[in-house]
Order: C-alpha cells, then sequence, then structure tokens
C-alpha cells in the first residue's frame, strides 16, 4: 500500500518462497512508473521480508514491527480488514463459492482504490496516485451474468454466437473482462460483453453443484 495515496496492489503467492523476487519486482515497477524512488518498506517481521542487501542497494529503510504487534503496523493491517469485508460481501452477493477467494479479493482491490473516501478528503487512492478520476463505467456487478461474443474463427454457421458465463472482475494490462463460462466451465478473457448485471445466476445455475477453479493464476484450461 501506497502511504499517500492509501493504493493498494495486491499480489497473489502460491508460497511464501516466492515472497523476496516479488517485491523487489515490485520496488522497481514503482520506480519505473511513478519516477520516484522508495524510501521506507513498512512490512511486519516476517523472515521472508529481510531483503537487507537489496534495500541497502537501493538506499531503502526497512522498519519492522515487533512480534505480536500488528497495531506498529495498523494502516497496513486495517487496509487487510477492509479488503477482506468488502471481499466477503461480493462473495455472498454473488454467491460464489469460496474457491473463487482470489477473483473476489483483487475484485475488491479494484473497487477500494477507486471509491472516494472522506479521510482522503472525498478523493479516491486512483485520483491521489494517477492525479486523474477513475472510469466508473468499466464497473460491472461482481457474479453478474453477462453474455461474451464467441470467436468468429472457432463456430460455425449453426453454432451459439454468444457464451452464457459470469462476470470475475478485470485482467491487469488488459482492456477486457474475466468471465467463467457456465457451460464449458472455462475461465477466460472478452472485451466484447454484454452484462445483465441485475441476475446473479450462480444461485440458480446446475454449475452450481461442480467444483469451481482453486488455482488463483487466470487459466483458460477446462475445469475438471
Amino acid at each position: 500500500m501506497d502511504d499517500y495515496s492509501r493504493f493498494v496492489w495486491i499480489i497473489l503467492l502460491k508460497s511464501k518462497l516466492e515472497l523476496q523476487i516479488q517485491v523487489q519486482n515490485f520496488i522497481l515497477f514503482a520506480e519505473n512508473q511513478f519516477e520516484c524512488k522508495v524510501k521506507i518498506v513498512r512490512s511486519n517481521n516476517g523472515p521472508e521480508f529481510d531483503l537487507q542487501q537489496f534495500y541497502s542497494s537501493k538506499g531503502i529503510s526497512h522498519q519492522k514491527s515487533c512480534v505480536e504487534t500488528p497495531q506498529q503496523n495498523g494502516r497496513v493491517e486495517r487496509k487487510h480488514q477492509h479488503i477482506l469485508n468488502v471481499g466477503r460481501a461480493l462473495l455472498f452477493q454473488s454467491k460464489l463459492p469460496k474457491k473463487f477467494w482470489s477473483y473476489v479479493l483483487v475484485h475488491a482491490t479494484y473497487i477500494i482504490n477507486r471509491v472516494s473516501s472522506s479521510i482522503l478528503k472525498d478523493k479516491s487512492p486512483h485520483q491521489l496516485l494517477f492525479n486523474q478520476n477513475p472510469d466508473f463505467d468499466s464497473f460491472k456487478v461482481f457474479g453478474s451474468l453477462c453474455f461474451a461474443s464467441t470467436l468468429g474463427s472457432h463456430r460455425t454457421k449453426l453454432a451459439s454466437r454468444a457464451r452464457k458465463s459470469i462476470f470475475l472482475g478485470y485482467k491487469t494490462g488488459v482492456k477486457g473482462f474475466i468471465l467463467f463460462d457456465l457451460h464449458t466451465r472455462q475461465i477466460f478473457i472478452s472485451k466484447n460483453v454484454v452484462f445483465y448485471e441485475h441476475v446473479l445466476p450462480y444461485k440458480t445455475d446446475p454449475v452450481n453443484q461442480l467444483s469451481p477453479p482453486s488455482n488463483p493464476e487466470l487459466s483458460t484450461d477446462k475445469l475438471p
């Protein structure tokens, strides 16, 4: 979380072994994208954040909270709870199983970054960080019914022109929507989508009885 704007990035990890390289990659990303230097990194007392050689090479001060003293890093701890609260609300409303947790938390972060806050003088984290208003037209109801146009090269004359799907969020770096096909049980990305945001089909669709994807990484493989 950026201490100034409160903008949050969420990076999904398969294990803590990935954390050190992800921290280094993110610092390089921040320096390149925002033309500024990271001066301080605050974290809990986890040994996986111990990158003293890297921090020293960058002139970064690493501030750690004491063991069992999360209040010393209170701003991040509260934001963690904020993301979980919004994520639970999305999960309950959409009726999606918990195995969709990764998409829920990423989408919750997307919303939080773009909603104004009284703490930020009625501005949003996105507005403070990028100095421009977010695109509210892109907001869609999580878990809502949608139909994605099928690819012309993959269909016959009598084949369906659309895939009945559920909206799962946005893919960073791609101008498209992440969707879950209710029939083939594939997760895919599409730009040409028609939304029915007042319909939450997972509550009644027979696919409810099948196991959803557990892999937090986006995949186009068929689900078992």
